[in-house]
């Protein structure tokens, strides 16, 4: 048991080794949000203000995001190919990709949590006048506290990473035009029919905005297995 653990955890530090693009554009972004953050508080010194009373932020925590979604799809299509290139077996590098997107989810959490206490009141209080907007608030996960919030988040994340691992690793193949044409038609049919829109509205709900923060948790955490579970059979039929 010890060996093909071994193995998928190698597979996961050759895929955090080559994930350096994801992790290059996040903090990218993140520095030029602080740079401007950092200007506004050096203009505020002199007396100027350079946001009015209403002006509103995205929350710092908030664009790490960009690095579970970049990873979801530079993952799957840049290292594979690699992975397999370096002696290891598709067994490795499916079990390897779940443990970064976990590590991923949960990092970004509770990263995303503490600035959501720390950071984001500090912008609300003395840069922007109209306070931040951040899915931690706005998806109603904080209402149960820090800790669910990180629970319920990180859920969701690492859904959302699954998600778009899996489309990623479908393209190409006829199974990918499948699902790109089921993912189009969800949009499109589902949105303008009542009852389709309303099944939507719920499921949506359900992963999202569920006021019970145990069940929404545990229906993004079973989704994320059964979806990422497809990768298995994807990557057995996958060509080098």
């Amino acid at each position: 048991m010890g060996k093909p653990k071994s193995k998928a955890v190698t597979a996961a530090k050759i895929n955090l080794k080559n994930n350096k693009p994801a992790s290059v554009i996040t903090a990218v972004v993140i520095g030029c949000i602080l740079i401007q953050d950092i200007v506004f508080i050096i203009l505020k010194q002199f007396g100027i203000n350079a946001n009015g009373p209403d002006n509103m932020t995205v929350s710092l925590g908030n664009y790490l995001f960009l690095l579970i979604i970049l990873s979801a799809v530079f993952i799957p299509a840049m290292n594979f190919r690699k992975t397999m290139n370096l002696g290891a077996k598709r067994s490795d590098f499916f079990f390897g990709c779940a443990v970064i997107y976990a590590v991923m989810a949960a990092f970004v959490s509770l990263l995303s949590v503490i600035l959501y206490y720390t950071y984001d009141k500090f912008a609300v209080s003395q840069l922007y006048g109209g306070g931040t907007l951040d899915v931690l608030y706005w998806f109603g996960w904080v209402n149960d506290g820090a800790v669910m919030a990180f629970f319920r988040q990180f859920a969701f994340l690492l859904l959302f990473a699954v998600v778009i691992h899996t489309l990623v690793s479908v393209q190409g193949k006829w199974y990918g035009w499948a699902a790109d044409i089921s993912v189009a038609a969800v949009i499109s049919v589902f949105t303008p029919i009542a009852p389709l829109r309303a099944a939507l509205v719920w499921f949506l709900r359900l992963i999202i905005f569920h006021q019970n923060a145990f069940l929404q948790t545990a229906a993004c955490l079973i989704f994320a297995v059964a979806i990422y579970s497809l990768n298995k059979f994807i990557y057995a039929r996958k060509a080098i």
